[in-house]
């Protein structure tokens, strides 16, 4: 029979009324055994026992699993929990190495990481000029970087902290260094002439620094600001909200930013300090605050957090578990805040509940978001909030300090109970921005019921807000009481007035295009960037409302990015990708190395078989396809679709394929130990070899008219040989063009070339041929064949990257050049007329040839990502978008137009 449970006794503690209430939870549950709830629990029943047997505070982890196998609500315990984990917390020990809510001290210099480089930063430049001024916004640290970053690093140096009074303030700190003064001798002195201060820093102490905190408080009093930017050295902390009134000061001085902790910096601040008294961090805990808190100005939580979360070490460590019971950042600044609210009166706490609700954003799907304003709001409440750490002061306004807020219970129930207002104002928001960007066109004014319920949000509104509404009012009003007068001058003016009217509407419409216009692209670039969907929906809104080049490069790039054809599941990181000339299949790398085949319609890719083991593929034809071992042999294999591969014959000992013909006819490549195509090799031994394909189990050796050539490429049908031989005592390379059959003879006069070529390439027609030079920089020159004769230039290619470009030809006209990770096409003419630049592309390519797909009309590019993927990228804007249309693919839904673009009338695009 169980031993029954020990009796509490007058629950006279709060630790007993808590494992008192855990127990009635118990029996509400009906009294299950204590083996039943270590069940449900995953606890042992000793530990559930001893967790409502009110000798010591259970674990959160443990209480919540306690409540959970009872069907009880935890959220209530878990704020029941901390509340009494607060009483029963370790006292903060002196030795701890996080100072909380306060800034560090220059005797919490030895605790101090994660701002080295900042620190190096403005003692540079103390070095190099006699001003520097360091602006950050609220919490950011600056009294922290004065005090205990810059305060040891320099030699000789006293911060100064102006108050109420910035000159006796000054005096106070220099009668510390001055010997035989008094700080009020000293305040009388500098009043009289604020020079004095130089004077006596020349004379006593040339090399002290004044480290001026708070300089912000200063800037209107009399003589400050004069007094110490004359000094030898000065570095001067202002807050951001005030960098203009400093600005305004007209004082020559180097400006440094303090930006945002990078994870690694904040990485530093959270576990050197341990470190540096034997104790350590989980590994856990520092993700969790670096997640929370990095690129943010949210130390001060931090080290909130890290305090709380020492209370509860275990040890020397501070755990997780001990992190999850002091609630982290989120209870840190749930905490702060309820205490921040409690001490105001009921008329401040109204204006603290406005204030917050201010600082929230509620967009159309219902998420709540920060938001930074510009917002009139009593001065003695807005300290308080930046010193509670809830609000953080910028330059572009207030801010709430961390999402966290937003988690704050009260200001939860406060964003449910006004949400209709909140998204009124949002709504109200962007039609300001739109009014804004068309240069306040009348046109994007309020009427009607959106004004009406405008005017309903009263002190909720901003001063820009309410100009926005007060003009919306009067232009209302005007038309109203204006109407009958214009329409009697309508109807006796009629033609004239039309036509000034529609002049007027047509520009009006115009420029409001171009603002849309411009957004929607932006939307779209944003988009593309997080490779997220409908950014070609956003460039096709953009390219129909006003049409211009970059709108159709956005819409062409979009749309591209948005078909993108993925080989999803087997291949690795970063695989090669090779694409046979018409595109219709590609090899791709598998993770164990082997190449794979894949089939490849109009914007899908399906696997197919796979190579031999660990074989890769080096080149691959319509219907062939070379592949290298591991030990560096080449093989031929017959490709007839991504699922029908044979395996057909080793190709010869130490041949490495320079060119496979596009139609899988004819292959040349060198035999030797020191191959690699485009460089030139001291092995005397090497030479070329050329085979026909026609029977590939048996190859067919061709005469070679050239031994040893640099570069060499095949025609689409093999019957034409290009070959460019490098002459080094003359700095000439000269190309050859050979028919090759049983014999060889010249196909043009040769074409001579005064730089090292790297590349040749002819187009499927052989119409064109394409030739780069290495210089080191990448030229691309394109020549027209004329039959029998020598090609004629028409046109040079430049470019400032490296050389290696991978050349492409449509069959109307257009070349396609890869050079580094950029894509770009031209159109070709067979006169006089430069090539057009059709597209140019940066961060796509990935060093890969493009491939032209005549059935699609359009060029296969390999996606700049790491993982493998071709972009169809079509250059005809038509085709896009009556694609789009016909797949239904070009309509934003009504809640991304609402919430990208408010209350404007929708586009219709197909």
């Amino acid at each position: 029979m169980p031993r029954g449970e020990r009796p509490l006794g007058p629950e006279d503690t709060a630790l007993l009324r808590f494992a008192g209430d855990l127990r009635r939870l118990r029996d509400q549950a009906g009294k299950p055994s204590y083996r039943e709830l270590a069940r449900r629990a995953n606890y042992s029943p000793t530990a559930l026992s001893d967790a409502a047997g009110g000798r010591k505070l259970p674990s959160l982890a443990l209480t919540l699993a306690f409540v959970r196998a009872c069907e009880a609500d935890p959220a209530p315990w878990t704020k029941r929990w901390r509340e009494l984990a607060v009483e029963h917390a370790q006292p903060l020990l002196p030795n701890a190495p996080y100072p909380g809510n306060a800034p560090f001290t220059e005797h919490d210099a030895k605790h101090f990481f994660g701002r080295e480089s900042l620190v190096e930063q403005v003692t540079e430049s103390v070095r190099a000029t006699p001003v520097t001024v360091v602006v950050g916004p609220s919490g950011s640290g600056r009294t922290s970087l004065l005090r205990a970053g810059l305060l040891p690093a320099l030699d000789d140096a006293v911060v100064v902290t102006p108050a109420h009074d910035p000159i006796h303030d000054l005096a106070v700190a220099l009668a510390e260094v001055f010997e035989n003064t008094t700080a009020d001798q000293l305040a009388e002195e500098f009043r009289e002439d604020p020079d004095h201060v130089r004077l006596r820093i020349r004379q006593h102490r040339p090399g002290l620094v004044l480290l001026v905190d708070d300089a912000e408080k200063a800037l209107d009093a009399d003589g400050f600001v004069t007094a110490v930017t004359r000094c030898p050295h000065v570095v001067l902390s202002v807050r951001a909200d005030h960098h203009q009134r400093w600005q305004a000061a007209g004082v020559t001085a180097t400006e440094i930013t303090v930006e945002p902790m990078s994870a690694d910096e904040l990485r530093r601040a959270i576990t050197e300090p341990a470190a540096k008294i034997g104790a350590t961090v989980e590994t856990a805990v520092i993700a969790r605050l670096v997640a929370d808190a990095a690129n943010q100005h949210a130390l001060p939580l931090v080290q909130q957090a890290l305090v709380e979360t020492w209370r509860r070490k275990r040890g020397m460590t501070l755990s997780l578990a001990g992190f999850e019971e002091s609630g982290g950042i989120g209870h840190v600044v749930a905490q702060g805040a309820e205490a921040f609210f409690a001490q105001l009166g009921e008329d401040e706490q109204r204006a603290a509940r406005q204030f917050f609700l201010r600082l929230v954003s509620l967009l159309r799907n219902g998420i709540v978001q920060r938001r930074t304003r510009r917002l009139d709001v009593d001065a003695a409440l807005l300290d308080l909030l930046v010193k509670a750490r809830l609000v953080t002061l910028t330059e572009d306004g207030a801010e709430l300090t961390h999402d966290a807020v937003l988690g704050w219970p009260r200001l939860a129930g406060w964003i449910d109970e006004e949400r209709d207002t909140l998204r009124t104002h949002q709504q109200l928001v962007t039609a300001i921005e739109l009014w804004e960007s068309s240069d306040r066109d009348p046109l994007a004014l309020y009427r009607g019921v959106r004004l009406r319920k405008a005017k309903e949000l009263g002190g909720f509104l901003t001063v820009q807000e309410r100009q926005f509404v007060d003009i919306s009012t009067k232009r209302e009003t005007r038309r109203s009481t204006a109407l009958i007068a214009v329409m009697a001058v309508l109807i006796a003016l009629v033609p004239g007035t039309v036509v000034y009217a529609l002049s007027n509407e047509r520009k009006i419409t115009e420029m409001y295009d171009r603002e849309l216009g411009g957004k929607a692209l932006s939307q779209s670039e944003s988009l593309l960037e997080q490779r997220r969907p409908y950014a070609d929906r956003y460039a096709l809104v953009g390219y129909e409302v006003s049409p211009s080049a970059e709108a159709e490069k956005v819409l062409r790039l979009s749309s591209a990015v948005t078909r993108g054809i993925p080989f999803t599941g087997t291949p690795k990181d970063d695989a090669d990708v090779v694409v046979a000339p018409r595109g219709e299949m590609a090899a791709v790398t598998d993770q164990d190395g082997t190449d794979r085949m894949w089939s490849i319609d109009e914007d899908r890719a399906e696997p197919g078989r796979k190579f031999a083991d660990r074989h890769r593929v080096v080149k691959l034809a319509e219907r062939r396809a070379v592949t290298k071992d591991d030990n560096g042999r080449e093989h031929l294999w017959a490709v007839n679709d991504a699922n029908d591969i044979t395996y057909l014959t080793a190709l010869p000992a130490r041949f490495r394929t320079l060119d496979l013909s596009p139609d899988g006819s004819r292959i040349v490549g060198k035999v030797g130990d020191a191959v690699e195509v485009g460089l030139p090799t001291p092995d005397e031994t090497e030479h070329a070899e050329i085979y026909d394909l026609s029977d590939p189990r048996t190859l067919r050796k061709l005469p070679m008219p050239v031994r040893d050539p640099e570069t060499v490429a095949l025609s689409q049908d093999g019957r034409e040989l290009a070959t460019g031989t490098w002459d080094a005592a003359t700095g000439t390379t000269t190309i050859e063009f050979w028919s090759i059959g049983g014999t060889f003879e010249p196909a043009a006069p040769p074409l001579s070339q005064h730089v090292y070529v790297r590349g040749i390439t002819y187009s499927g027609d052989g119409r064109w041929l394409a030739v780069e030079h290495s210089s080191p920089e990448s030229v691309v020159e394109v020549w027209q064949r004329v039959p029998s004769e020598s090609p004629v230039l028409r046109t040079r290619l430049d470019t400032a990257l490296r050389a290696g470009a991978r050349v492409t030809f449509s069959d109307d006209g257009r070349v396609a050049v890869v050079r580094d990770n950029v894509f770009e096409v031209h159109q070709l003419y067979t006169n006089d007329r430069s090539a057009d630049r059709l597209a140019y592309v940066v961060g796509h390519g990935a060093s890969t040839r493009a491939v032209y797909r005549p059935q699609n009309r359009d060029f296969l590019v390999r996606s700049g990502g790491q993982d493998p993927e071709l972009l169809p990228y079509d250059l005809d804007t038509g085709s896009i978008i009556k694609r789009m249309c016909e797949k239904d693919g070009a309509r934003l839904t009504d809640s991304e137009w609402v919430k990208s673009f408010g209350e404007v009338e929708r586009v219709e695009v197909c």
